[in-house]
């Protein structure tokens, strides 16, 4: 197939490509990966630091995973959800051991947006006559009609009709305080504002918050751990259902399987998703037991129940206990950070360097004190890095986003790192020259 491919259909193809963000937006063709590292049909090599999505946690092209799927494929592909299979039943059990509290019962999807909608259903079946939703500024949870309303406004959005409303309040953005406070001698205003906010500004009792643990689209956003726990007393308080969008954070990245342990706090759902299949399609949902179920038919999909992606699960959680994912993404961030964090006292336009683990944020500012956004560096470093070498992620998208984010693989290496380093750094000194006309 690579070897016949011709520019004329090379063109042919793109050009059928429909886009809104499901066409390709370079003209890189992926050949071949390995570990850290994409090499396209000329064999140059690039240092992955978006992990495809954020999605390939323990490497690109595990042999463990290949091995799985490869076994799995020989058996059958696809059953129907009506009947078990080994691999779902290994990995419902795994995931209900690892999960925190009382998240003991799990349902799967094929995607993050049909798994967060799985955990709107189930806190709508819990809250009789609730139709409002509490969200973040600057969130993200998907593109269906319903993810898309439980975002940060989506521009020129013509689907709301489609949608039920949802209530957004200020998330604790300390960088970028909305309530223009310092960490530390706020109060939490932004925890009290939202505590306000269910009880004068919602019509009606919600039924649920939903909220990233960490914004990955809204900027690599961390909050003081103290917010989480006030989020779950907020919840408790007004009988609202938690859930935790954990589709970037859970299975690692942060150094965790699961936020709760690093914010000591338990959602009432946790919604999971790229990087449990090792590189294959696969979401869901962790729920507490004491939680109404579905109902029949309630969330039913074709292929919820897909062996392979199932296998390729169970043998991703088997790679990260042997080779310490978790560890591994907590040492490398703390050296990549205090590396970026160097840097930033050289460069003006760095405005915050955000953690924590391999799941690091870079805001871009024109000014420290202003923090004015230098979205143009974003773009910038984003689409020159690809051509020194390096793959880096934006946030946002539609040229708005101003935070470069550095999201590799667990197993990306030291040495790669440094060149990580060396190339972001390069790009940070054209930025400042840009700056600076």
């Amino acid at each position: 197939m690579y070897e016949t491919i011709t520019p004329q259909e090379i063109q042919a193809g793109r050009q059928a490509l429909l886009g809104g963000n499901v066409g390709g937006s370079t003209n890189l063709i992926v050949r071949d990966v390995q570990g850290s590292t994409v090499y396209d049909m000329e064999g140059n090599a690039y240092l992955d630091c978006t992990s495809q999505a954020w999605s390939m946690n323990i490497g690109l092209k595990h042999p463990k995973v290949i091995k799985a799927v490869q076994e799995q494929a020989a058996m059958f592909s696809h059953i129907r959800t009506s009947f078990d299979t080994v691999p779902k039943l290994l990995l419902a059990k795994k995931l209900t051991e690892l999960a925190p509290g009382n998240l003991k019962k799990v349902a799967f999807a094929l995607h993050g947006g049909n798994a967060i909608e799985g955990a709107m259903k189930i806190a709508l079946r819990n809250k009789d006559n609730s139709t409002k939703f509490i969200t973040m500024y600057d969130g993200y949870h998907g593109r269906t009609f319903a993810t898309m309303n439980m975002c940060w406004p989506h521009p020129n959005n013509i689907f709301l009709n489609w949608m039920n409303s949802a209530v957004r309040v200020p998330q604790a953005y300390c960088y970028r305080c909305p309530f223009n406070r310092e960490y530390g001698s706020c109060g939490l205003e932004c925890a009290n504002f939202i505590d306000m906010a269910v009880n004068k500004a919602v019509d009606g009792p919600p039924a649920a918050l939903i909220m990233e643990t960490i914004q990955g689209n809204g900027g690599m956003i961390e909050y003081p751990k103290e917010f989480y726990q006030a989020i779950r007393q907020i919840c408790d308080r007004h009988a609202m259902v938690l859930i935790w969008d954990e589709i970037q954070t859970g299975f690692g990245r942060p150094g965790t399987y699961f936020s709760s342990e690093r914010y000591d706090t338990v959602p009432d759902i946790i919604v999971f998703g790229k990087a449990l299949g090792g590189g294959y399609p696969i979401a869901g949902m962790l729920v507490n037991e004491n939680l109404k179920s579905f109902a029949p038919g309630d969330q039913s999909f074709t292929f919820a129940h897909f062996p392979i992606s199932m296998a390729a699960s169970v043998a991703t959680l088997e790679v990260m206990e042997e080779e310490n994912i978790c560890g591994q993404f907590r040492e490398k961030g703390i050296y990549l950070t205090k590396r970026l964090k160097q840097m930033q006292e050289k460069y003006e336009i760095i405005g915050d360097v955000r953690g924590p683990g391999l799941m690091i944020g870079i805001e871009l500012v024109k000014d420290r004190k202003t923090k004015e956004p230098f979205c143009k560096a974003e773009q910038y470093m984003v689409s020159e890095g690809l051509k020194r070498g390096l793959m880096l992620g934006g946030n946002k998208y539609l040229d708005m986003g101003n935070v470069v984010k550095i999201k590799p693989p667990a197993v990306v290496t030291y040495d790669e790192l440094d060149k990580v380093l060396t190339i972001f750094e390069g790009l940070i000194k054209d930025c400042e020259a840009m700056r600076n006309k």
